[in-house]
């Protein structure tokens, strides 16, 4: 049986989408125009190769070339997005792992150094944490950590990351989260599984039962349904009890991806989603080798996307994404303290 957090914690957030969804109509206006002149979030590819090979991710499909951003450019838009008032910072890239950078550490610190940054945050498998080292990226200046990683099981690993690191990669996540506690926790760490096992049997490990015991069972979540990445990833790709998603909420507005704020890639192009464009070519505004991050983000071609996302010149990779979410979910309760720091950018429009 699935305990019960899970299936509480799962329905707050639908109720809660609900409840979002229903006041759209109302807002729907004062919202779309708030976004539109924000930029919450600056996401930063600072490389796009992975030391994992995931059932359940497009990186597998990935045909453009590997890399790692230059200093040089990773400040260029730092410095910009401070210049555009600044926010949040997201080190987590389309596909790869940032820990794989050797300049992570450098790269949260220089952003950290800029006081518009309000905060930094990431995804990441773990495997490279050894290299970086649990207590200097403790206290580099990260406020979020998400680690993905199967059920706490040496076996599922191999099977749904087709890695056989399992057990370094466990070692990593408790010397992180033994850092983080010892330095008074300043790093929210939140554990993201991906099974294809139940969750009744997997909460019953004795891996998962010790992280728990560490961090808090309510900092380990499942997944339950997974993204098809525009067609890329297949129902027979995924394995045991891992499913397709198969619903989206209704399309009342452009994905909310397109107002978020811009994925810089590691080779300066820009691009108005950072989740699903795995191959950095369909959603593609701007190179910020050439442009300001605020021209290309208040530019044409952004704007361009969202008018086209409701109509037949809705892009491909669009039309078929079911990763989709409409701008309503920003006015979910959970999302408040997010609306609430939304702040209008006064830049000119080109």
């Amino acid at each position: 049986m699935v305990p019960i957090r899970y299936i509480k914690a799962k329905l707050a957030d639908e109720l809660d989408n609900l409840a979002a969804l229903a006041s759209y109509p109302v807002r729907k206006q004062q919202l779309l125009a708030r976004l539109a002149a924000s930029m919450p979030t600056l996401s930063v590819e600072a490389t796009n190769i992975c030391n994992a090979n995931c059932v359940f991710c497009a990186y597998q499909h990935q045909e453009r070339p590997t890399g790692v951003i230059s200093m040089g450019l990773y400040q260029k838009v730092v410095d910009e997005y401070v210049e555009l008032g600044g926010g949040s910072l997201g080190l987590t890239p389309t596909v790869g792992d940032p820990l794989v950078d050797s300049h992570v550490l450098e790269r949260i610190r220089y952003a950290r150094s800029k006081p518009l940054i309000t905060s930094i945050g990431m995804f990441s498998n773990m495997i490279s944490l050894g290299r970086v080292g649990a207590e200097p990226l403790v206290s580099s200046g990260i406020n979020h950590l998400v680690v993905s990683v199967s059920g706490l099981d040496q076996e599922m690993y191999r099977r749904v990351y087709r890695s056989t690191r399992y057990r370094q990669v466990l070692a990593n996540i408790k010397a992180f989260a033994t850092a983080n506690i010892t330095a008074g926790s300043p790093v929210n760490v939140e554990i993201q599984m991906r099974c294809d096992r139940p969750l009744a049997e997997v909460v019953k490990y004795p891996d998962y039962l010790e992280l728990a015991e560490l961090i808090g069972p309510g900092k380990i979540m499942m997944k339950f349904r997974y993204d098809s990445w525009a067609g890329k990833i297949k129902q027979e790709d995924l394995i045991g009890t891992m499913k397709l998603r198969r619903w989206t909420p209704p399309r009342l507005s452009p994905c909310s991806e397109l107002y978020s704020g811009p994925m810089v890639y590691w080779d300066g192009r820009v691009g108005a989603c950072g989740c699903r464009d795995v191959n950095a070519s369909e959603l593609i505004i701007g190179d910020a080798n050439q442009q300001h991050v605020g021209d290309i983000w208040f530019g044409h071609a952004i704007r361009q996307l969202r008018d086209e996302f409701m109509t037949d010149k809705i892009r491909p990779i669009c039309a078929s994404c079911t990763h989709y979410n409409n701008v309503s979910i920003t006015l979910a309760r959970r999302n408040r303290e997010y609306l609430a720091g939304i702040r209008p950018v006064h830049w000119p429009i080109r």
